[in-house]
């Protein structure tokens, strides 16, 4: 297949017109509190289609807290669903954490390109150290991933797992946030700070660097790919996002797609 070539074009526009944001609400799961050793003092959950949130207090004198809080929300055409939260645990045993005893279920309506951003960090040895919280999994969607922080979901259902926890040495093991900070076990953690958040957009095909236009920077990257045409091809970006029309090949086709795109140069 011969390599294709495009010239740089300008474009006047006056303002940017941003798209519906993308329809996603929270169906169903919940967060609570989780503390060793009990009692527990619960914080007031909440749940609704936009907000799950929940947490508690270490009993006994053991001087921990733990609150999260999922969000849905828009901003600038996009639709956000964020974590937020905290921990603390300042005595010398046990954890105390916010977690979801039951999954929390994202509803997508339509197909959506995804990013994460995560700036979550806790406190390991006083060294301040950037963890993932959360778990993503699809249930009866379908996840696309380009790379380890984006890609493209599909209409359909997704279930969220997360923990917010702080906790002394040799208590996360047995904990029930152990999927996120078994991987300090042996030495705890504390001053946990939970910042996540997953960005949904409406599809822009040929946007290939998720910048909300399509310009000569993502005709770099598709020629890259149509060059290798194969989606299964050593070398093929993951998940084959120049294959806009998901027939395994990144040819003439999707070229034609990219150029109604490149030409309108700004993402709906």
């Amino acid at each position: 297949m011969k390599a294709v070539s495009l010239g740089v074009f300008s474009v006047l526009f006056a303002s940017r017109v941003l798209a519906a944001p993308v329809g996603a609400t929270l169906t169903s799961g919940s967060v609570t509190g989780a503390s060793f050793p009990e009692p527990l003092v619960q914080q007031s959950k909440v749940s609704t289609t936009s907000k799950r949130s929940g947490g508690g207090s270490t009993g006994g004198g053991f001087g921990g807290t733990a609150s999260a809080s999922l969000d849905v929300g828009t901003s600038g055409g996009a639709t956000n669903v964020s974590l937020t939260g905290s921990a603390t645990h300042t005595n010398e045993f046990g954890y105390t954490a916010a977690y979801t005893d039951a999954a929390v279920v994202l509803t997508l309506t339509e197909a959506a390109t995804y990013s994460i951003t995560n700036l979550s960090t806790t406190k390991v040895n006083n060294v301040s150290t950037a963890f993932n919280p959360v778990t993503l999994e699809s249930a009866t969607g379908f996840i696309n991933p380009f790379s380890a922080t984006r890609g493209e979901l599909a209409p359909g259902t997704y279930r969220l797992r997360f923990g917010v926890a702080a906790a002394q040495p040799s208590t996360f093991s047995f904990s029930l946030v152990s999927t996120w900070y078994n991987q300090f076990n042996s030495t705890g953690c504390k001053d946990t700070s939970v910042n996540w958040t997953l960005s949904l957009r409406k599809p822009c095909h040929g946007d290939l660097n998720f910048d909300t236009f399509v310009d000569d920077a993502d005709f770099q990257s598709f020629v890259v790919a149509y060059n290798i045409l194969g989606c299964a091809q050593p070398g093929m970006p993951q998940g084959c996002p120049a294959d806009f029309n998901n027939d395994g090949v990144v040819d003439d086709f999707d070229f034609q797609i990219f150029v109604v795109s490149y030409n309108q140069l700004i993402c709906p």
